[in-house]
């Protein structure tokens, strides 16, 4: 089988100046499509979805911080108190992240960063349809979901006592030149 290099070339050639003809010329994403895209993919509602989501961890994390204050292994009725006022300041405290406008721009910074024109207008097609309006509410329940494992996952495995042994050897290697030195 002869090859014939020239159109071998020519084609190799043709597909390389494609592609960099897409490169060079795609346009950068546009502030109406970045808006557009948020308003498909339902951000807000995603982020008021993530911090209900993540009240068990706020309400867990002060429990432990309650515990660790007064050394208590179970907390009375005026500790569980505590640690429900201490939950609900972390959950306001959230809150107020999320909806912070800075929070929003970080997000459009980041899709403009991400995404040519042409890739936010194939988005924002998919998301204006049923479907991808239903892989996009699925996408966020995953999403959710694989957020509380994760953070159920780190809480088991960094309060394991293998963990803490490993994680205090390392510590105290970090920390006693500090020690020594005069």
């Amino acid at each position: 089988m002869k090859i014939d290099y020239f159109r071998y070339l020519s084609v190799l050639l043709l597909v390389t100046c494609s592609g960099l003809n897409m490169a060079c010329f795609a346009s950068p994403a546009t502030e109406k499509s970045i808006t557009k895209l948020i308003q498909l993919t339902e951000l807000n509602t995603l982020l008021d979805q993530s911090s209900n989501d993540m009240q068990p961890y706020f309400d867990q994390k002060a429990e432990d911080l309650i515990k660790r204050v007064t050394s208590a292994q179970f907390l009375n009725i005026d500790e569980q108190n505590a640690a429900l006022q201490v939950s609900a300041l972390l959950s306001d405290l959230h809150q107020q992240m999320i909806h912070n406008p800075k929070f929003i721009q970080m997000f459009k910074d980041t899709f403009k960063k991400t995404y040519t024109e042409e890739e936010l207008q194939a988005y924002i097609a998919f998301l204006s349809t049923p479907m991808g309006q239903t892989i996009n509410k699925k996408t966020n329940k995953v999403m959710s979901e694989i957020y509380n494992q994760t953070a159920q996952l780190s809480e088991q495995s960094m309060t394991s006592p293998e963990y803490q042994k490993a994680f205090q050897t390392k510590l105290m290697a970090i920390i006693q030149p500090l020690t020594t030195k005069e």
